[in-house]
């Protein structure tokens, strides 16, 4: 399966980092965050990744274009015939990364449906590109093939600032509210269907009419996650996530 990353955004929230870079690319221990959340799903097997690129997107592709020669010892001689580069390691993953432009004042919905070239008629991971978590991937997506939903998301106790969802004790989500109180609030790592590209192609927030219409219709399940979940939308989240980098026990780095 392919994963999609949300990472078109301006980040208003974190202004202080993202006058001069996307959010997805403010580092948590001198690597991005986004660096952070494809190496979770790598370690779950998922290499393949379409990237919705917006807001200073061009420092992203910059960033990958550059990422094996960043990740690699070289040794380099220079003449005036040009350069000869031995490579002698490289600590880069094997990944596929389709870094699409999807717009800049275009909203979820609309970045989604401007990468379904890339993904096809296929079933796919979703998420943002500002929050990590040590959610059971693979748990996620048996409950989301059991359910036979067009999108499973995942859902966490609240931390406030952010959608809320009510759900059925068959983990069926009766309501999808982007402010308010509930039990539960939307995390993002989500598995959707084809068919979700149906409900997509307005310039509107994935959270609203098309979150809003597959609940209506039933087609909208929850995995439910008691564990780690952190999203960098401030200054004070960035330094929480630091902090915890620092000091070791990073529940979302379960690679080597």
């Amino acid at each position: 399966m392919k994963v999609v990353i949300l990472a078109g955004g301006y980040g208003t929230r974190l202004s202080e980092e993202t006058h001069a870079l996307p959010k997805p690319m403010v580092s948590i221990g001198k690597m991005p965050i986004l660096w952070h959340i494809m190496k979770y799903y790598s370690a779950f097997g998922f290499n393949q990744f379409v990237i919705c690129l917006g807001y200073k997107g061009y420092i992203i592709k910059e960033y990958f274009y550059n990422y094996w020669m960043r990740q690699s010892d070289i040794t380099l001689k220079t003449s005036p015939q040009g350069n000869e580069i031995k490579i002698h390691k490289s600590n880069a993953e094997n990944w596929e990364i389709t870094l699409a432009d999807t717009g800049i004042d275009v909203q979820t919905g609309l970045r989604i449906k401007n990468v379904q070239e890339y993904i096809g008629n296929e079933r796919f991971l979703l998420t943002y590109g500002d929050g990590v978590s040590n959610v059971d991937l693979n748990a996620l997506i048996r409950q989301h093939e059991a359910s036979g939903k067009t999108v499973t998301i995942t859902a966490i106790q609240p931390q406030g600032r952010f959608g809320v969802i009510d759900f059925t004790e068959d983990l069926t989500i009766t309501s999808f509210n982007e402010k308010g109180k509930s039990k539960y609030i939307n995390a993002g790592f989500m598995v959707a269907e084809p068919e979700l590209f149906n409900y997509l192609g307005k310039n509107e927030p994935l959270e609203y009419a098309p979150f809003e219409a597959l609940v209506r219709e039933g087609k909208m399940g929850v995995y439910t996650h008691n564990g780690f979940w952190k999203c960098m939308d401030t200054l004070s989240d960035l330094n929480i996530l630091e902090g915890i980098w620092k000091g070791g026990n990073v529940p979302w780095k379960i690679w080597e």
